[in-house]
Parts: structure tokens; C-alpha cells; sequence
């Protein structure tokens, strides 16, 4: 939960209120995410393109929130235009949870083309 306010600048709601907490509602900028503790670790099998939760932006937002997080955690992939025209960037959360962030942008120069 703590990574998802840092990272991605989300508004936490946990429930219970005190920890340990079983699950939270994020918040941010009209969006709802809901997270619950995981009880395994995510089985990883590293692929391209292996996303478990795609966030597609609009508002031009994209480009402050890849600022915001590459400073705090390493990217997993990108940032690159993918051929459908979005350009989009991959982090892992702590449990392993991969997290592909996207946006058409009004300019994508800039930002490299993705390899198929």
C-alpha cells in the first residue's frame, strides 16, 4: 500500500485501519484500485509484456508520473510507443506485481519505438 501512495501517488483507504491490513482502496484522480495482501508470492516468469495491471492515463498525465516514479524505483520496462500508439512503462511492486502504466500522448517524440 505504501508503494502504491510513494510510487504512483495513490490515497490510501486500508482496511482494517490498523495494521496488518488484509486490503485498501487506492485513489487517484477518479480512479479505483483495490489491492488485497497477497497470501503467496507471485510465481514470476520473466516475459516481455507481462503485466498483471494496465493503467491507461489521459490528461497528458503520464509524463509527471514517469518522472515521479523513475526516482523512486527502477523501471521494468520502457518507456517506449508501442505500435498501437500508446507509449507505456512496466514497474514491480514489492510483492511482485507488475504494473504497466499508458498513454496516446499528444507528443510522443522523444520516447524510443518499442522492438517486437
Amino acid at each position: 500500500m505504501a508503494w502504491y501512495q510513494d510510487i504512483l501517488g495513490f490515497v490510501a483507504d486500508p482496511f482494517p485501519a490498523v495494521a496488518p491490513f488484509s486490503f485498501c482502496i487506492l485513489r487517484r484522480d477518479g480512479v479505483e484500485l483495490m489491492l488485497r495482501r497477497s497470501r503467496q508470492p507471485v510465481p514470476r516468469v520473466p516475459m516481455a509484456h507481462d503485466w498483471d495491471v494496465y493503467l491507461r492515463l489521459e490528461g497528458e498525465a503520464l509524463t509527471t508520473l514517469l518522472d515521479h516514479a523513475r526516482r523512486r524505483t527502477p523501471l521494468v520496462r520502457g518507456p517506449e510507443l508501442m505500435p498501437y500508439g500508446q507509449v507505456e512503462f512496466e514497474l514491480e511492486d514489492p510483492e511482485g506485481h507488475r504494473i504497466c502504466i499508458a498513454e496516446v500522448l499528444t507528443d510522443s517524440t522523444g520516447f524510443p519505438r518499442a522492438v517486437d
